[in-house]
């Protein structure tokens, strides 16, 4: 009998809200996917070229105390306590930063694009956020570069246009072939598993999922892949 594992990919960025369950995974965002070599290969690191936006007629921030809010998915789990407090603890060192964090209470992208037009409103230097949608997330952060703010993104990344850069955790492939092995070991090659993941907007989590379907094809095409 096959055996049959949740992967939850909530290791990294995760919400409250659960997705409906669907047929292995039709989520994609259209993006090429890249699986990594079967075998223990390390990647080749390669060269980007940056593809960020530029703010419009910033100020000349030198000698000044440098006002940062950091808008992430969501407040009030482990995963964002953990990158606030990196980025307190940062402008602390930096010693001329103002960080705060303000995020919305669930992975809504309404609210999150609401408290940043509220911050773009009331005047700051910078914004970091970590996207619930890369395309409904984009106008403000652009809004936010046309006042001359400094826009980073981490965790989950905006349209590149919208932001100046992205802070990337892992390569979602390489994420992906972590995960698939894992589960290979665990389950077996004929094993069955099911995905539970948050939004099927959450840009970093799409991107994970359409890799491992794209290694387990590649890589483990005897698993069964039930649902997302």
């Amino acid at each position: 009998m096959h055996k049959i594992v949740l992967s939850a990919l909530l290791a990294l960025s995760f919400s409250t809200s659960l997705s409906h369950a669907q047929s292995a995974w039709t989520g994609g965002d259209d993006l090429p996917t890249n699986p990594l070599a079967c075998d223990a290969t390390p990647a080749t690191p390669v060269a980007k070229p940056y593809d960020g936006g530029v703010p419009t007629n910033a100020p000349d921030r030198k000698g000044k105390t440098i006002k940062v809010v950091d808008v992430p998915k969501l407040v009030g789990i482990g995963y964002f306590n953990a990158t606030s407090k990196g980025i307190a603890d940062a402008a602390k060192e930096m010693g001329n930063m103002d960080a705060k964090t303000d995020g919305p209470s669930k992975a809504n992208i309404d609210d999150q694009i609401t408290l940043i037009d509220n911050y773009i409103t009331s005047g700051v230097d910078g914004i970091l956020f970590a996207a619930n949608d890369p395309v409904a997330i984009a106008p403000v952060l652009k809004k936010a570069l046309a006042a001359g703010i400094n826009v980073v993104g981490y965790d989950a990344n905006s349209t590149p246009d919208a932001r100046q850069w992205f802070v990337n955790q892992a390569e979602f492939n390489g994420i992906a072939k972590a995960m698939v092995d894992s589960m290979a070991k665990e389950i077996g090659e004929d094993g069955a598993f099911a995905i539970v993941t948050s939004t099927f907007t959450t840009p970093n989590q799409a991107r994970w999922i359409s890799e491992m379907q794209a290694y387990q094809s590649k890589c483990h095409p005897n698993m069964k892949w039930l649902e997302t």
